[in-house]
């Protein structure tokens, strides 16, 4: 794939994950909020988003971390760091994987914990998006140092 396609895909998929954090949050505040019916759903769709995000995740470590790699001379430093973020936010999402199955967890402290991942998911989107995927440093056409020879 070329640097600009793994650039729309990663953007895509961030817009995707975006709507299905906005879902998430209307069934989490429902959730707080009470009445009948309110936390149906919400483990569900948790569940449906953190899957969602570890096969995001998947693809970006087999796409966009090659590219990064290449891109200029601070890809590995960048795809490094990458990887670091994904160790991390994948720990998270096992952690809250893990609470999503424990059914002696009241509904309503996995819904506040879900607004709180949802926050946090949405702050890690725009810091990759800062960080990694800029239309310069994911371009097509490779930076060349111009060499002179004689």
């Amino acid at each position: 794939m070329k640097p600009s396609e793994v650039r729309e895909r990663v953007l895509a998929d961030h817009e995707e994950l975006r709507h299905r954090l906005a879902a998430l949050e209307r069934i989490a505040r429902a959730n707080l909020g009470g009445g009948p019916g309110a936390s149906a759903g919400l483990r569900e769709r948790a569940e449906e988003l953190l899957d969602r995000l570890a096969i995001h995740m998947s693809w970006e470590d087999r796409y966009l971390v090659p590219v990064l790699r290449a891109a200029d001379g601070w890809g590995d430093a960048r795809s490094g760091r990458l990887a670091q973020e994904h160790l991390e936010q994948r720990e998270l999402l096992e952690y809250e994987l893990r609470q999503l199955h424990d059914a002696s967890r009241p509904d309503a402290v996995i819904a506040r914990n879900l607004l709180d991942l949802t926050e946090l998911l949405r702050a890690d989107m725009r810091d990759e998006e800062s960080a990694f995927l800029d239309a310069r440093l994911l371009r097509d056409d490779p930076i060349v140092a111009d060499v002179v020879t004689g």
